[in-house]
């Protein structure tokens, strides 16, 4: 099964714009115009299953040799051939539900052992071994944001992120937390896998659904598992199945 992700904002196809561009795409709930020129998000631990009983669980392994890493994606705005994961080895069978862990949960990962798209110094989306991945970011600029980096004016960064739940007695504003979430979705028909039939449900994944109401004037820095825990909550409400190829 090929299972493809498409990312929209809104009605309208994700498109990147350039570093410091000041094309303004698109509009938030709350009237704010902004733009993007990173996207992306990790996906693990995909099950399907039917419903005959019919149960596929993606072969999860994370390793230092990149070539031996399994279960783990990362779909990348602008990089297509990230859009496409190849599930092998599906039983055949019905399926009508797809079941999915947005971002990078901690069991399974051992300190120091994680190549590829889960290695820092190869470009993962790491953080530290408090507040592990990030697992969805967004980053862009708005006229209403006055965040300046460099020579870089209205930045938005959004990255939301977190494998852990760690207590705070005060309530520490920098407390860990766990912003993984597992999305089910159930396909718009049930579809057989077989030698020569392999369907492709096409996800789609709208922005403007994890950023809600938020507004850019203050909220244009999301970088820590405590600041990114509302936007966590959006997510599971950001993808639906739009239609399956059989």
């Amino acid at each position: 099964m090929i299972v493809k992700f498409d990312n929209y904002v809104g009605n309208q196809t994700m498109i990147l714009d350039e570093l410091g561009s000041t094309n303004y795409r698109y509009t938030t709930a709350k009237g704010q115009e902004f733009n993007i020129t990173s996207f992306g998000y990790y996906i693990s631990h995909i099950k399907l299953s039917g419903p005959n009983g019919e149960v596929f669980v993606d072969e999860m392994n994370a390793t230092a040799d990149a070539g031996q890493i399994k279960g783990y994606y990362r779909v990348v705005q602008g990089e297509t051939d990230t859009y496409n994961i190849h599930l092998k080895d599906v039983p055949a069978g019905q399926y009508n539900k797809i079941v999915f862990n947005l971002g990078v949960r901690e069991d399974g990962i051992q300190e120091g052992a994680v190549g590829g798209i889960l290695d820092r110094a190869s470009g993962g989306w790491f953080w530290n071994w408090n507040s592990g991945f990030i697992n969805y970011l967004f980053e862009g600029h708005s006229p209403s944001s006055p965040v300046v980096q460099g020579d870089i004016t209205n930045r938005v960064r959004l990255h939301i992120g977190g494998w852990k739940n760690i207590p705070s007695e005060n309530e520490d504003p920098q407390r860990f937390f766990d912003n993984n979430v597992e999305i089910s979705l159930d396909f718009d028909a049930t579809v057989r896998v077989s030698e020569s039939l392999r369907p492709s449900p096409h996800i789609h994944m709208d922005l403007l659904k994890v950023i809600g109401d938020a507004d850019f004037e203050m909220e244009n820095n999301i970088h820590s598992p405590a600041a990114g825990k509302p936007f966590a909550q959006r997510l599971a409400g950001a993808f639906i199945v739009d239609h399956t190829h059989q």
